[in-house]
């Protein structure tokens, strides 16, 4: 099984990717004139583009992370009993308090310095930060929008991916057979995926169709699969299976071909597969990727360290390549991809700390206002 360690590593490299898949992807979002694209082409496809590409396969990392990290916590007993120790909800409440930490710190500064940006891209004609309207400020508070922010989409489909995964273990259990439960998922994924998404063109089901339960739950990002497929891996120990058949390699065999199987997941998912794939690409790419970690401890720390700060990349890392214009110019001024890919590290993970910081010492205010308010009892 991996560790709390291993996740950790691996949520860094999710993130790595998803800051690549938001900085090269999409030309029409970057600055007029500051393109970091190549001269370079891979299968008649721009070297930043297949970067780019490939990077989205960040959101079924991180499903797969999830799932995998949910039934992890969920298994208390030696013998691998199902005994959780964290209810939904307070899983639930953790995600809120990283979301509102980011939320109540970025959204109040994009309305107080950058309510007047100018249009320095193809799409962007109209600036998020403008004008204050209360219902999308609550309903992107909850996370029922996203408003400010696009990237933000993943917190809902997160916490509906999180419900049904719960759902899921409850419902398998007392019950042992890997088959069985991937046939489920497989299923199950063609039902979110073609299935009800066919409901939303019928007329008759227009209803039906906008409301949120149904929405979420039973139209959901087919990405959200790989949570399932995330706890299958963590209750029948896949990983450890795989890895046994490599027990006998060299180190630098296993350095070899795991660099060689990343690479082919990379090119297929890029130029040949859909994502629907992902189920077979992620615990393969995840494997070789580990692989790799282990063998060079120093990629390692340096991965954990980034890991620690993943959920503050992801949550403010777009406001510097999209929404925040001084900051937008910054990141892609040189022009070169691989400067404008560190710029953007930089900024988020020096974000992260300053953000750790900041909440850190007002816990600490709070607590000092909240201990000499509170009355004391005589001795």
């Amino acid at each position: 099984m991996l560790t709390r360690t291993n996740t950790k590593q691996l949520k860094a490299v999710a993130i790595l990717l998803m800051l690549a898949h938001h900085l090269f992807t999409f030309p029409e979002r970057i600055p007029y004139n500051l393109s970091p694209a190549t001269s370079i082409l891979i299968s008649n496809t721009e070297l930043t583009q297949c970067i780019g590409l490939f990077g989205k396969i960040c959101v079924s990392i991180f499903m797969f992370l999830g799932g995998y990290g949910l039934y992890a916590s969920s298994v208390s007993n030696n013998d691998g009993t199902h005994n959780p120790k964290n209810s939904l909800s307070t899983h639930i409440v953790r995600l809120y308090t990283a979301y509102w930490k980011v939320f109540l710190i970025f959204i109040p500064i994009g309305f107080l310095f950058f309510h007047q940006q100018p249009q320095f891209n193809a799409v962007n004609s109209g600036c998020k930060f403008s004008n204050l309207y209360c219902p999308d400020f609550i309903a992107t508070f909850i996370g029922y929008k996203n408003c400010y922010n696009g990237e933000w989409w993943f917190f809902r489909t997160y916490l509906f991916a999180l419900f049904e995964g719960y759902l899921f273990m409850e419902i398998f259990k007392k019950r042992k057979n890997l088959y069985t439960e991937c046939i489920v998922v497989i299923l199950w994924h063609i039902l979110i995926a073609f299935i009800f998404p066919v409901f939303s063109s019928n007329a008759s089901f227009s209803v039906l169709t906008q409301d949120v339960w149904f929405y979420n739950i039973f139209t959901i990002n087919d990405y959200a699969i790989l949570f399932f497929i995330g706890i299958i891996f963590a209750k029948y120990n896949i990983f450890n299976s795989w890895r046994s058949l490599f027990g006998h390699l060299l180190n630098i065999e296993k350095f070899i071909i795991s660099f060689a199987v990343i690479c082919i997941c990379a090119y297929t998912r890029v130029f040949i597969a859909p994502t629907s794939f992902d189920i077979l690409i992620v615990p393969v790419f995840l494997l070789a990727t580990i692989t790799i970690i282990n063998l060079c401890s120093r990629l390692g720390n340096v991965l954990t360290y980034i890991g620690k700060h993943s959920t503050n990349i992801w949550l403010t890392h777009s406001f510097y390549c999209y929404y925040f214009f001084p900051f937008v110019k910054l990141v892609y001024k040189s022009k070169n991809f691989i400067i404008d890919y560190l710029i953007l590290l930089a900024l988020s993970l020096v974000t992260s700390i300053l953000l750790n910081l900041f909440w850190k010492y007002f816990k600490i205010f709070y607590q000092h206002i909240h201990n000499l308010l509170s009355p004391r009892t005589a001795d």
